[in-house]
């Protein structure tokens, strides 16, 4: 009885130390930041320091009036104060920009994405974001920047099992005079393995200061 008692307390404080936190796991988005350019590059100019492209976006589908745009440095451009990652955002004037990712959904997996919006000086805030997953749209939310900046705006989305197996589209949308974006990062709650969800830390620490406690009882009888 005693060496099973033993047994016990050595797996259970084994738990008490390898029991980890969750942590998002990142799911690739290709030319998230929009800098692998066209093979024609940026070829139309728009002032100093200045380009931009009517072009298809590497990684990404897109149609008609839309392309990447390089506004040039803050002190020269008339556009953006800045470039949330790089020096090239993308931009659609009239259409859609989309990705299907090489990930599908998953019963009970929650993915989150989360993409930079930007309003220009001269033509205000005209941008919108969201998956568009099992024939629906969830909207990214977030503050719209002030005049010459951007914000990240996040969607989050939990698979259910009747949409499981089913593609993840990240969509790119205008809503003003020109949607601008940067830097679209989309990531999910499971383990590094891609198997199994983490529970929350909050539950992760709980369950190891049981295990903790159970085992030093189990310790104390041992030794009485």
């Amino acid at each position: 009885m005693k060496l099973f008692a033993f047994r016990f307390a050595i797996l259970l404080a084994a738990a008490c130390f390898s029991v980890s936190e969750a942590s998002a796991t990142p799911i690739t988005v290709n030319n998230a930041s929009f800098e692998t350019l066209p093979g024609g590059g940026l070829p139309i100019g728009c002032g100093t320091a200045c380009s931009y492209s009517i072009d298809s976006i590497p990684g990404w589908t897109n149609s008609r009036f839309s392309g990447q745009f390089q506004p040039g440095s803050p002190a020269t451009t008339a556009y953006f104060d800045n470039v949330p990652d790089g020096i090239t955002v993308a931009y659609t004037n009239d259409a859609m920009i989309d990705q299907i990712v090489g990930a599908t959904v998953h019963d009970g997996v929650t993915y989150t994405l989360t993409v930079d919006l930007g309003s220009r000086h001269d033509t205000g805030f005209g941008s919108s974001a969201g998956l568009f997953i099992g024939g629906n749209f969830y909207a990214a939310t977030g503050t719209v920047p002030t005049a010459g900046n951007w914000s990240t705006f996040t969607a989050t989305f939990t698979g259910t099992a009747a949409t499981a197996g089913d593609a993840i589209d990240i969509r790119l949308l205008q809503t003003g005079a020109q949607g601008d974006f940067d830097n679209v990062q989309l990531s999910d709650d499971t383990s590094p393995s891609g198997n199994s969800v983490v529970p929350e830390p909050s539950s992760l620490s709980l369950l190891a200061l049981g295990l903790c406690g159970v085992a030093g009882v189990v310790r104390r009888k041992v030794r009485s």
